[in-house]
């Protein structure tokens, strides 16, 4: 991560158990990831339980779609 081209798009979908999801210092760090430039896709609480689980493959596909379609409209004004 630290190596990446910031020009190119980077995203992350993080799992973890709830008490760290509403940690304030897991909002720190999304802020600060958030200032590179990377795409936090958030974790999905689970139902009965203490976990939050990554984002459904098709959210995660949706947000990387929607992050190059409207790159795409901005460099060339329509996609």
């Amino acid at each position: 991560m630290r190596a990446w081209d910031y020009e190119k798009p980077f995203f992350v979908a993080p799992s973890m158990e709830s008490s760290e999801w509403i940690d304030s210092l897991t909002e720190d760090h999304a802020m600060a990831i958030d200032e590179l430039g990377i795409h936090l896709i958030p974790p999905v609480p689970q139902r009965a339980s203490e976990y939050h689980a990554m984002a459904q493959p098709f959210t995660i596909y949706s947000s990387v779609r929607a992050s190059y379609e409207l790159k795409m409209k901005g460099k060339y004004g329509q996609v």
